[in-house]
C-alpha cells in the first residue's frame, strides 16, 4: 500500500468517524480485521469519485462501483482488493447514506 497515496487521500477526506463505525458493525468480523480507517475511508472516498463522475439520471450499479475501487486502488498501489469484499463494504456505506437521508 502506497502510504502516500493513503495520506493525500485521507487528508483531503471528510473523515466522518460516525460513517466508518456504521460501516464497521455492517461488515464481517473478517473484513473489521482486515481493513483499518484508513482504508475504509479510502474505499469511501473513491466510491464517491465514482459516483461524482455518472450522469444523475445514471443508476449506481454495486457491482460497477466495487470494479472501480479494485481498478483504482490497484492503480494508486493501495493493495490488491476483493471486489466482493468492497462490495460488501460499498452496501454497508450505502446502507449508512440512506439511513442520513431518512
Amino acid at each position: 500500500m502506497d502510504s502516500n497515496v493513503l495520506n493525500e487521500i485521507v487528508e483531503m477526506a471528510e473523515f466522518d468517524p460516525e460513517e466508518i463505525k456504521y460501516i464497521r458493525q455492517h461488515i464481517s468480523a473478517e473484513l473489521n480485521e482486515k481493513f483499518d480507517d484508513d482504508t475504509l475511508q479510502y474505499i469511501v472516498d473513491v466510491m464517491f469519485e465514482y459516483i461524482e463522475q455518472k450522469d444523475d439520471e445514471e443508476d449506481i450499479i454495486l457491482d460497477d462501483v466495487a470494479q472501480y475501487v479494485v481498478a483504482m486502488s490497484k492503480k494508486e498501489n493501495m493493495g490488491n482488493f476483493d471486489a466482493n469484499e468492497i462490495a460488501d463494504i460499498i452496501d454497508a456505506d450505502f446502507d449508512f447514506m440512506e439511513s442520513e437521508d431518512a
